[in-house]
């Protein structure tokens, strides 16, 4: 398996879990920074360093749409 699979393999992986979890656990600030850390564990996502900075709303906004991105939702 070549390491573009792998990387791919895990950011599919990240989305499903991250999917899964915004469903289960819904949209507070908890929840939206543990779908943060499971993307954060893909080689190859670069993080915005001013996500902290960022609001819920817009973090969720760019967690929503790595998952669809992720999932093979277009």
């Amino acid at each position: 398996m070549s390491d573009t699979s792998d990387t791919s393999d895990t950011a599919r992986m990240a989305a499903s879990v991250s999917a899964m979890f915004a469903a289960v656990e819904g949209d507070s600030a908890e929840s939206i920074e543990q779908r943060a850390r499971f993307y954060r564990l893909v080689p190859g996502i670069h993080w915005p360093d001013d996500w902290d900075e960022l609001d819920l709303t817009e973090k969720k906004k760019r967690l929503d749409l790595m998952d669809k991105f992720g999932l093979g939702a277009r």
